[in-house]
């Protein structure tokens, strides 16, 4: 009996984790973020590779600028946005700890919003396993700058006490 309950607990504790919010990352390659960067230079972009990982495109009307776009994934609207005071990209909030969300320029950077530092690990993790390196010199106190040798992508990794922000730029 005690046999069964111990695996009847095991069994439940997946769906546990869900109920509280505890979903699974979004696997979201950095070689692939990277790439597609690159690519938006040349004007050679897919132009829907985040919905392959699951994103959705958040609709053209929240955006003023039309070269942008939208996509999220367990993300709703900060209802307390101020756009007078506030960046962009605060027009998010999530839903959980697997909640992400982009602001893709079209024409430039590209930024990632997340909430969870598992993805903050992740991220820097496979920056560095591609050859980004970690700058000493910073452009603020909250932005931690990777770079690579001979590539044109910078990636800016900003924390806030509430949020990160992984922005892709040129």
């Amino acid at each position: 009996m005690k046999r069964v309950v111990f695996q009847l607990i095991l069994l439940l504790i997946p769906l546990c984790t869900t109920a509280q919010g505890n979903l699974p990352l979004l696997r979201l390659p950095i070689i692939e973020l990277l790439q597609y960067q690159v690519q938006k230079g040349k004007r050679r972009v897919a132009p829907y590779l985040f919905s392959k990982y699951g994103l959705r495109q958040i609709p053209v009307d929240l955006v003023t600028d039309s070269t942008q776009q939208l996509w999220g994934w367990h993300v709703t609207p900060n209802m307390d946005f101020e756009p007078s005071k506030q960046a962009f990209y605060r027009i998010f909030a999530k839903k959980d700890n697997s909640s992400l969300a982009i602001v893709d320029n079209c024409a430039g950077v590209m930024q990632i919003v997340f909430w969870n530092k598992e993805y903050y690990h992740v991220f820097t993790t496979e920056l560095f396993s591609h050859g980004y390196q970690l700058q000493q010199m910073k452009p603020a106190s909250n932005i931690l700058r990777f770079q690579r040798e001979n590539s044109s992508v910078i990636a800016d990794v900003t924390i806030w006490a509430d949020m990160y922000v992984l922005e892709f730029h040129n």
